[in-house]
């Protein structure tokens, strides 16, 4: 700033200054304000006069010189080639592009404060209070030239936040291998061209101009991420509402919201990718679960079938949510699923109310379940099958015997031996792999006809073919052992031998044991 602020040169704009400058040979390249231009004219000690004379002078110059008449046609083929021509971006020379960054880093380090200029307006304000008015003009001038003088650094550190701030965010997507529109970078390039050599108007146009292209790139790149955002959290609510457990599926929207908040767009889609295979998983386990509930239903509904309840109606319900789950209306299944077990099992106890030794019995049904197939589980868990579900079950049936909650314990009961049932196979094999079954060689089923006779360790044999089962008696033991198991044969015991006392006498009938 000049020292003298009365001095005529700091009534002329910078424009007019430069002209002066020019006039004079007076080199002002380095100058960034307009006090610095005040300066250097004045250091050439200029009259008031000459200066006047100098501006007068181009005036007319620029009066007397006539316009050039525009070629049509030339301007015509120039504006087709302008439009043909691809759009690039518009960037500054990396010297020009450095001296810029040093430039914008030295308006970043000092920040503008108006506080001098609210102390000095307000002293002023008191001393026209206390009546000392020439006080009061004093100190309220020279508030006035301190603002703006604060108010022009601020225009600078104001432009230098938004320049860097845009770059960065360029650069950013850049990294992320975002496609950004051409001209985002050329207004970035005019607003850093304006920083250092254009007027304040220039330069508040070029920044205006930046900061909108850069909030509309901003929006654009982030439009479609938002729209399968909002789809996504749609998705969840409605897998919510058929009791999908969706925290985590949730918990990586949350990450995927923070990384958007930093404006880390590739951690912003990859999170929310992840987010969208939550979901989908949370929804096919529900969808398994639900699925289990109609075997689990369909169990309650034998069961109180048995005992004498009719269970039309819910046959019927039953149909009608398996129509809307394999429809995709999970909500609709599991609400017709819940009213038809609440039904079946009510009238299962009222039955069991009105029969005093229903209770009994299915309680004596319950535990012989248990002993029969939480050993084969165990068995089968222990040649590496996979039972868990089952195990499931069988817990499921002693929390409901624990409370005493007969009904619940005689469906889950019937579940447990269905998933038992689909384990025999399997089991046998495994032990005919084992050795712990062995196949009777050349004896026949008596049922199919079939070679296919296997011998159990407690001296049953059972059909593979037909599944006949029989129980061999002891005498023929002696008799298919040694064909079982490769040893010498046994001398056979005489024709005339009493049978020995622990020999069951042959029964006559079809079966000849």
């Amino acid at each position: 700033m000049a020292q003298d602020p009365t001095h005529f040169l700091n009534e002329l704009p910078i424009w007019k200054l430069k002209i002066v400058a020019s006039a004079f040979k007076i080199d002002v390249s380095e100058c960034r304000y307009k006090r610095d231009y005040v300066e250097k004219v004045k250091a050439k000690r200029l009259t008031e006069e000459q200066v006047r004379n100098t501006l007068a002078d181009a005036r007319r110059q620029s009066a007397e010189k006539p316009p050039a008449e525009p070629d049509v046609k030339e301007i015509g083929h120039e504006i087709e080639q302008i439009a043909e021509r691809p759009t690039e971006p518009s960037e500054l020379p990396k010297e020009e592009e450095q001296s810029v960054g040093r430039n914008l880093d030295e308006s970043l380090a000092v920040r503008p404060s108006f506080f001098e200029v609210d102390s000095a307006t307000e002293s002023a304000y008191n001393r026209m209070i206390l009546g000392d008015y020439y006080g009061a003009i004093k100190l309220n001038r020279e508030a006035r030239l301190k603002c703006l003088e604060t108010f022009s650094n601020a225009q600078v550190y104001s432009a230098a936040v938004s320049i860097r701030a845009a770059e960065e965010l360029l650069a950013r997507f850049t990294a992320d291998h975002q496609r950004i529109d051409p001209l985002v970078r050329t207004a970035l390039a005019a607003a850093k061209r304006a920083f250092i050599s254009g007027p304040p108007r220039q330069r508040e146009e070029a920044l205006e101009s930046l900061e909108t292209l850069v909030e509309k790139a901003y929006e654009s790149l982030f439009a479609e991420a938002e729209k399968e955002e909002g789809e996504l959290k749609a998705l969840l609510k409605d897998y919510e509402s058929f009791g999908a457990r969706t925290e985590e599926a949730r918990r990586y929207l949350e990450i995927a919201s923070q990384a958007k908040s930093a404006f880390n767009i590739a951690e912003y889609a990859k999170f929310l990718d992840q987010a969208k295979e939550r979901a989908v998983d949370a929804k096919a386990a529900r969808a398994r679960e639900i699925d289990d509930g109609f075997r689990l239903v369909r169990a309650a509904a034998a069961e109180a079938r048995e005992v004498g309840v009719d269970t039309g109606a819910a046959e019927i319900e039953l149909t009608e949510a398996r129509r809307a789950f394999d429809d995709g209306s999970f909500a609709n299944a599991v609400a017709l699923l819940a009213g038809v077990e609440r039904a079946v099992d009510e009238a299962h106890l009222a039955q069991m109310r009105s029969r005093k030794d229903l209770e009994a019995r299915q309680v004596q049904k319950v535990n012989a379940i248990l002993a029969t197939y939480e050993p084969m589980m165990a068995e089968a868990s222990s040649y590496g099958m996979d039972v868990k579900e089952g195990m499931l079950q069988v817990s499921n049936l002693r929390a409901a015997m624990a409370n005493k909650d007969i009904v619940r314990a005689v469906n889950y009961s019937r579940r447990v031996r269905e998933f038992a049932a689909q384990l025999e196979k399997p089991i046998e094999m495994k032990k005919v792999e084992r050795g712990i079954i062995k196949r009777i060689e050349g004896a026949r089923c008596p049922e199919c006809s079939e070679e296919s006779l296997y011998m159990y360790p407690d001296g049953s044999q059972k059909c593979f073919g037909c599944g006949h089962s029989s129980k061999v008696a002891a005498s023929e033991k002696r008799t298919v052992v040694p064909k079982v198991v490769e040893s010498p044969v046994q001398p056979a015991s005489k024709p005339d031998a009493a049978p020995a006392e622990s020999e069951p006498k042959k029964k006559k009938g079809f079966f000849r044991w």
